[in-house]
């Protein structure tokens, strides 16, 4: 019954954890809908930053970016306020226990996933000012579209929790269309993190890139509309722009052929895997319909 939907508890014991098994624990704990989980560590060890991770133990070290470690409780600190709707309410030697604070509801959900598409837009307006006012060669832009992608991973994670939860929100055919789409939603939002790693490391203008990271995103939104009010005539015209996309990326790609993988070239890229994946979206919101 309801009561037992409830209270649902996990318990995890992170003794041992690397910080990317750390976030998927309690990411998975969060998204099936516990009201309480409760962490076990071990107090005496000092552990990575779980938001500076990535970015000391990846492609950033080229731009030389050195984090120190955390206690155990303030790494989980951080770790929870990432997640909406979850606080720490008791902390021991060695485990602290985060519980749900608040109500979930479907109006909820609906709010979150409207937000998922304004920060997505709102990244590609920002993507295009960078390119054009040169905000180039500056870690800075890196960490700013981080900062920014990690309001679409948290807004992600609550409406995966809300679908999960209120088992009454939606017919379960259009749930699992919707745990699709947010899934994909979320790569989008990471597409645009690689894309600033492209502008932090380029010394020249990219400039070139702006008609298409315009098309693309003109792309996006007929799809955010196209989620709200389904339109016939709007997804035959979608459909012609996703193949004229296509045609454009090649023709971009062959006009400044060069042998090296340039910074340039790698935004088209990631521009162009944004139009992909909006393609795939709008292949879920088609099925929606029926």
């Amino acid at each position: 019954g309801e009561e037992k939907e409830k209270e649902k508890k996990a318990v995890i014991d992170i003794t041992n954890f690397t910080i990317p098994l750390v976030w998927r624990f309690f990411q998975g704990a969060y998204r099936s809908g516990c009201t309480e989980i409760k962490i076990i560590f071990d107090s005496n060890k000092a552990l990575d930053d779980p938001y500076h991770y990535f970015t000391t133990h990846s492609a950033y070290t080229e731009l030389g970016q050195n984090i120190p470690k955390k206690t155990p409780l303030v790494m989980i600190q951080t770790l929870v306020d990432r997640f909406i709707g979850m606080g720490i309410i008791e902390t021991g030697k060695n485990y602290c226990i985060i519980k749900e604070m608040g109500e979930l509801t479907p109006k909820e959900f609906e709010n979150s996933l409207r937000r998922i598409f304004l920060v997505i837009i709102h990244m590609f307006d920002r993507l295009s000012e960078a390119i054009e006012k040169n905000e180039l060669g500056n870690i800075n832009i890196c960490k700013e579209f981080h900062t920014i992608d990690l309001n679409v991973d948290r807004l992600v994670d609550y409406c995966c929790r809300i679908l999960n939860k209120i088992s009454t929100s939606f017919p379960d055919n259009k749930k699992t269309l919707l745990f699709s789409t947010l899934f994909l939603l979320e790569i989008i939002g990471d597409e645009f993190k690689y894309m600033s790693k492209h502008l932090a490391l380029t010394k020249k203008s990219v400039k070139e890139t702006l008609p298409f990271a315009e098309k693309i995103r003109g792309h996006f939104e007929t799809y955010y509309k196209l989620f709200y009010k389904f339109d016939r005539e709007q997804v035959i015209k979608f459909s012609q722009d996703n193949l004229n996309m296509w045609k454009g990326y090649y023709e971009e790609k062959y006009k400044n052929k060069k042998q090296v993988e340039d910074q340039q070239s790698s935004i088209l890229r990631h521009l162009k895997n944004i139009g992909g994946l909006t393609f795939d979206i709008t292949e879920l919101r088609i099925e929606m319909e029926f």
